[in-house]
């Protein structure tokens, strides 16, 4: 503790600059094309149903996004907790909602890329109210899953602190041998374990379906069958980042700061995937981007014509002075 309270009454150094200035660039470059993808993911829902369930996930990525860089970050370059210890309970019941409805996703977007393989007309034609509440059901899950584990007196909170670059348990011996470790571990298991049969499942219907030859073309005129891909890259990625956390990635500060960007490199590898894997939703951000730039030429040439208009104009009076012609003196 008395550590703390020094470290906290020093200057920022190089160190605590790093760690803040890498986790904030990490999360807002993240969000930045995540917020572009979400919103043409949301207008061309109709068309491509998978975007659905890819944005209410975006949408439990931007929050860890959040959590685990933005939140961090600036606990770390303001030398504080940012809020009082009495909220630490309340903080941490956000984190886990948060985090068990990203985790809630990987099931519901697994299913959704195995039944546009397995039954693409009845996926095609599925009630965008019936998309959404699927989605909704991974919040709601994740509400309830956090508010039965709370408050139960084996629970231990996890709060941020800046001198470690991350978050420490109040009562870590408690969180190993109370059953909070266990019941994290069965939740991820049990959350993982859909998408390796449904995605093992989608790949063996792709490979049974037609020939190697004419199955290359179908998949990449096919937006659905191409966004598998990124989807089963992500949750191998989330298995390994869990892994690597299990095992642990030492001790001290950067042991907190690598958690914490392991956490918030899952999120932000996301919406990278997507635009590597699928060339739909890359030609649309390059679209957008486009535009974009376009409308601001556009505004800056408006703006520079506006300003060139109404400058004044300059006048000059000239005044013409009469000539006096002498008087003509007689002789």
């Amino acid at each position: 503790m008395e550590e703390q309270e020094v470290w906290s009454e020093r200057p920022l150094s190089l160190e605590d600059l790093f760690a803040g200035s890498s986790l904030l660039t990490v999360a807002f470059l993240a969000t930045a094309l995540y917020v572009i993808m979400l919103s043409i993911m949301r207008k061309q829902d109709k068309e491509v149903v998978g975007y659905r369930f890819l944005f209410s996930a975006g949408c439990a990525d931007v929050l860890l996004l959040f959590n685990y860089g933005v939140w961090p970050a600036l606990t770390i370059l303001f030398k504080s907790e940012l809020i009082p210890k009495s909220l630490r309970h309340w903080q941490q019941l956000y984190l886990d909602w948060a985090w068990f409805s990203m985790v809630s996703h990987y099931s519901v977007v697994s299913w959704s890329r195995w039944m546009a393989i397995r039954r693409p007309l009845a996926f095609r034609n599925q009630p965008r109210r019936t998309s959404y509440t699927l989605c909704g059901l991974c919040y709601l899950l994740a509400l309830v899953v956090v508010l039965s584990t709370h408050f139960q007196p084996w629970y231990v909170t996890f709060y941020y602190e800046p001198s470690s670059y991350g978050m420490l348990a109040e009562n870590f011996p408690l969180y190993l041998s109370g059953g909070q470790s266990a019941m994290f571990l069965a939740c991820h298991c049990t959350a993982i374990l859909p998408p390796i049969v449904f995605y093992t499942w989608s790949i063996a219907l792709l490979y049974s379906r037609k020939k190697p030859k004419l199955l290359v073309h179908v998949a990449q005129n096919n937006i659905e069958s191409r966004l598998l891909l990124p989807c089963l890259i992500n949750v191998v990625t989330f298995v390994i980042g869990q892994v690597v956390i299990t095992v642990g990635t030492g001790e001290g500060k950067w042991a907190g700061y690598t958690v914490m960007l392991l956490f918030a490199a899952n999120s932000a590898m996301n919406p990278l995937l997507l635009l590597i894997c699928s060339k739909s939703i890359r030609q649309q951000v390059l679209d957008a981007l486009e535009k974009n730039s376009c409308y601001r030429n556009e505004a800056n040439s408006a703006m520079e014509s506006c300003v060139t208009s109404e400058k004044p104009t300059r006048r000059y009076l000239f005044l013409t002075l009469p000539s006096s012609t002498p008087p003509s003196t007689a002789l």
